[in-house]
């Protein structure tokens, strides 16, 4: 049996609260509105909701339009916290996490959107299943959709596999106890791909997840280039040193979960293997191809193999795949062509 944090024992009793809905946010004037709105329309009810915008430094008016929601409706809770811009959601959302005050929390990011049933859907899979995590479903709007794949087999979807690597991202329902017991935090220093280490630690740490694929629960979104948005890429003009530090907490919860032995150590090994197959197959590839110039391209290379070097995706143990094998030896290459075209192929397979 994995280590669980003890169940739910009352955050906020009393209070009618069910759900904080944690909004990080950073200049999203001409978009905070349709989330809110979005939070809005929940069919949970607004008396069941706090609600609690984290902005990071906004330049523009994201603040005051935020706080016009304040009366909107009956809410159970309804805050706009401030503070100094970082470059990264993770200072917002370890704030939400301090103080939510609701039995579950979901992360948002505002120039996202909820389904209109997405709450109502979710709270009921976490009460039935008594679930630490509820993925619901996401609907991509002008990008893919992170959805948990098919485990192979007959096996569980509820029990871990491999296709719950393919969801690191953290607009989820958590309940907020087991959340808050977590041996990990957002790493306030990262600011590319903060989620990932925090749903290893989340994924590892739990026996009880539950899916809602029936129901549109979260619109991820990506403005087209031509919008005059700010569009979220992958932060591609990043040096490759700073893109990747996020694997070393990635791989660092792994290594101290397989020092504790038993149960946790072994999904911890099978996670380590799954997750380096994603990296070389998927995550990689698409830094790659957003890469402008050929440098940039042999510097990535370069430092993604200093991290196979350091935490074994070339031992016996990691189990690659062909194409994560054919991404690592076209990354030992040194040939920015020969990378681009493997990462090319290998992203066209994934998406046939």
């Amino acid at each position: 049996m994995l280590r669980t944090p003890a169940r739910f024992t009352g955050v906020a009793s009393g209070s009618g609260v069910k759900v904080t809905v944690g909004i990080t946010s950073h200049n999203e004037a001409e978009r905070i509105g349709r989330c809110l709105d979005s939070v809005l329309a929940q069919t949970l009810g607004a008396e069941h909701i706090e609600v609690l915008v984290v902005d990071d430094g906004s330049k523009d008016s994201t603040v005051t339009v935020a706080r016009s929601y304040a009366g909107k409706a009956g809410w159970g809770g309804f805050h706009v916290i401030q503070h100094r811009g970082t470059g990264s959601p993770s200072k917002g959302r370890n704030t939400v996490l301090d103080a939510a005050t609701g039995e579950y929390v979901f992360f948002v990011d505002a120039d996202d959107y909820l389904g209109p049933e997405a709450l109502e859907a979710m709270l009921r899979a976490a009460r039935k299943q008594a679930a630490d995590i509820v993925i619901g479903r996401y609907v991509g709007v002008n990008r893919s959709a992170p959805n948990v794949l098919e485990p192979r087999g007959k096996q569980p979807a509820q029990d871990y596999h491999s296709g719950w690597l393919n969801s690191l991202h953290v607009q989820k329902l958590f309940r907020t106890e087991y959340l808050r017991a977590l041996p990990y935090r957002f790493n306030e220093s990262l600011i590319y791909a903060s989620d990932h280490p925090f749903m290893i630690a989340a994924f590892l740490h739990t026996d009880s997840v539950a899916l809602v694929d029936d129901v549109d629960c979260y619109f991820i979104t990506l403005e087209e280039p031509d919008a005059g948005h700010r569009v979220h890429v992958s932060r591609a003009q990043i040096a490759a040193s700073q893109q990747l530090r996020f694997l070393h907490d990635c791989f660092g919860i792994m290594a101290l979960a397989r020092g504790q032995g038993g149960d946790l150590a072994k999904r911890a090994g099978r996670m380590r293997a799954d997750y380096w197959n994603r990296l070389l197959k998927l995550h990689v590839p698409i830094l790659i191809l957003r890469k402008d110039d050929d440098a940039a391209v042999v510097e990535l290379a370069e430092q993604a193999l200093a991290m196979a070097e350091m935490y074994g995706a070339r031992t016996s143990r990691a189990r690659l795949v062909e194409d994560a094998s054919r991404v690592l030896v076209s990354l030992d290459s040194g040939d920015a062509e020969l990378i681009r075209q493997t990462a090319q192929d290998v992203r066209d397979a994934v998406a046939g």
